[in-house]
């Protein structure tokens, strides 16, 4: 039975709060800068012990704080960046709530010091979980250093949800990477364990800030978008790097670092219709918009954001990448389209050059266009039955909507489980035939699925062919990556792979598995331990995670790659190969493998029917 109705006293309400605002080491790292930068500071510099488990110092020469406004900063609710309550309608500065530091304070060891004017001198606070324990004089520059030690010493239950060094390092260099993406005009460095991982001076340009902020790992071309409409515009850099793995997305919202799903998906929509595909890349994207049209208050720790018009950004943000894709590719002089077919609606013909045509079609007519499409593109893939055992088998349905007598064109006997082979076409792909009309496999791919099976079969028997290296391969990493290698070494061993830590950002390779070669060796790694970052947690969890994602790289790297002749002989081999997987039309990405085009739609496209 619960007890009588109390007001909990401040201590236990600055520890509850603590629990809002502070979820990590990033957390601390974020709220620390954000107050450096609405400081004024020039310069932000931040040190690390044990990925911030153990220290955080974050020192900046902004305007700094006298001895009476670093004793308020220590209570709840204390700012300078807000009035009354209709300043919230327009909240202009990064920190406004006035709960950081009392709630930083609360489950840690903090040391605070500051100085207005150097000629005065400066005050040191001593605050130990929440309690402040003394507060002396100082000589200091003009500024703010605040060191935070031990973090949730007093709050075990939450100091166990901390991941591995590594891990919150991690979080900490993407925190800080999108925070001064928004002021490069700010001087940021980053050190961790005495060494130093970030470096980025002053500048005005926010690709070499970029690139500053990337030195440690292999850029390629970053490219500049953007868009405006609505009141609103949207900027951005996409740095295309020399590694695979999934897109980096920073997020900035009125110079705000948020997370947001909606911007996010924005993103990947467009990156996902790209033909080339930017696997690896590194995408900042930087939204303004009035403040009143915002709500940056739904958050403790402001990390997340609420739009009044969340289809109008989704939308902007589309049109500021397409226009990046849109340049990047040239265009096809389009002289003519026309889609016609029997039913309700048709789709109006449409002339130009250089564009698509301008299409506008009823719901009814869109209806049908799908049905059609469908119909003319079926696919084993995309259609299937169970078969009298229950096993799934592919479908193959007719390619048309119309029946009338074929040309009399017919297929030659097959001589392989997909058909009969005609030929490889452009040293990439291999063109067969079969009942329903041309097939064309992706060899890349098709080549990626065998293996990736292959893979997956090594791994759950945890027995791999490897082969020693004469010259073993040394690759530098940044120390988050390096600091991994461990919690993963047994899974990649399992895989023929055998690394060790070389150095503090050093990794050594002394064998591979036989598919794999050296000079991909280094970039499959570098995706790999990226996502054991991530992930973050025990071996076991980092396994079990890694387990598909750790194939799928594999595979890709080690698969034939595009404008690679192959005899007969291979390209019989290959398909056979690709006819014993579980899944013969579709990569580990999701992406298909054979492309049909059905006889019926080639001999209505050429006048025959």
């Amino acid at each position: 039975m619960s007890g009588r109705i109390r007001i909990l006293d401040d201590h236990v309400i600055n520890r509850i709060a603590a629990g809002e605002v502070v979820e990590r080491p990033a957390s601390v790292v974020k709220e620390l800068v954000e107050n450096a930068l609405d400081a004024e500071a020039g310069q932000v510099d931040v040190e690390l012990e044990a990925g911030g488990r153990r220290l955080i110092r974050v020192c900046d020469d902004g305007t700094g704080m006298d001895e009476d406004e670093a004793l308020l900063a220590l209570e709840r609710h204390a700012t300078s960046k807000l009035s009354n309550a209709s300043d919230l309608d327009r909240i202009a500065t990064l920190g406004f709530r006035g709960e950081a530091l009392p709630s930083i304070a609360a489950v840690s060891r903090m040391r605070l010091s500051s100085a207005t004017d150097p000629s005065r001198g400066g005050c040191v606070i001593t605050i130990e979980g929440g309690r402040i324990l003394g507060v002396e004089a100082m000589a200091r520059g003009r500024g703010t250093s605040i060191e935070v030690r031990d973090l949730f010493f007093n709050t075990p239950a939450r100091r166990k949800f901390l991941h591995a060094p590594e891990t919150e390092l991690r979080h900490v260099q993407e925190a800080l990477m999108a925070m001064v993406m928004a002021r490069p005009e700010v001087g940021l460095s980053l050190r961790h364990g005495g060494r130093l991982l970030i470096e980025a001076p002053p500048t005005h340009d926010v690709q070499q800030r970029l690139r500053d902020l990337l030195r440690r790992r292999k850029v390629g071309s970053i490219h500049h978008f953007e868009a405006s409409g609505g009141g609103m515009r949207v900027w951005g850099l996409l740095a295309e790097m020399e590694s695979s793995g999934r897109p980096k997305v920073s997020l900035l919202v009125n110079g705000r670092w948020v997370r947001d799903r909606l911007m996010v998906a924005a993103v990947f929509r467009v990156l996902r219709s790209a033909a080339g595909g930017f696997g690896g890349a590194h995408i900042v994207l930087s939204l303004s918009l009035p403040p009143d049209v915002i709500d940056v208050n739904v958050h403790p720790a402001k990390a997340e954001v609420r739009f009044a018009r969340s289809g109008a950004v989704f939308a902007l943000i589309e049109r500021a990448l397409r226009r990046l894709l849109e340049t990047g590719h040239s265009t096809v002089p389009v002289h003519k389209v026309e889609s016609v077919w029997e039913g309700e609606g048709r789709i109006e013909s449409g002339e130009q050059q250089g564009t698509r045509p301008d299409t506008r079609v009823s719901d009814g007519e869109a209806k049908a266009g799908r049905e059609l499409q469908a119909s003319l593109f079926e696919h084993p893939a995309y259609g299937r039955k169970l078969d009298q055992e229950g096993k799934s088998e592919a479908v193959f349905s007719g390619f048309s909507s119309r029946t009338s007598t074929r040309s009399g064109a017919r297929p030659g006997p097959a001589d392989t489980p997909f058909g009969r082979l005609l030929a490889q076409y452009r040293n990439s792909f291999l063109l067969l035939e079969d009942e329903y009309g041309l097939l064309i496999v992706d060899q890349h791919v098709a080549h990626e699925r065998v293996l990736y099976e292959k893979f997956l079969d090594r791994l759950q028997s945890r027995s791999s062919p490897s082969q020693g290296l004469l010259m073993p391969l040394v690759l530098e990493m940044d120390e988050a990556r390096v600091a991994a290698l461990p919690g993963i070494s047994d899974v990649l061993e399992a895989v023929g792979v055998d690394a060790e830590i070389f150095g503090p950002e050093t990794i050594r390779v002394s064998s591979l598995p036989p598919e794999l070669d050296g000079e991909e060796a280094g970039a499959f790694l570098e995706e790999i331990l990226d996502r054991a970052t991530e992930i973050g947690g025990t071996p076991e969890r980092l396994v079990e995670k890694l387990r598909e994602e750790l194939a799928a790289s594999l595979s890709c790297r080690a698969a034939i790659k595009v404008n690679h002749p192959l005899k007969e002989v291979e390209q019989r081999a290959l398909l056979e190969d690709l006819s014993g997987t579980r899944d013969p039309y579709r990569c580990p990405h999701g992406r298909p493998i054979v492309l049909r085009l059905g006889q019926d739609e080639m001999e209505r496209r050429l006048g025959r029917r």
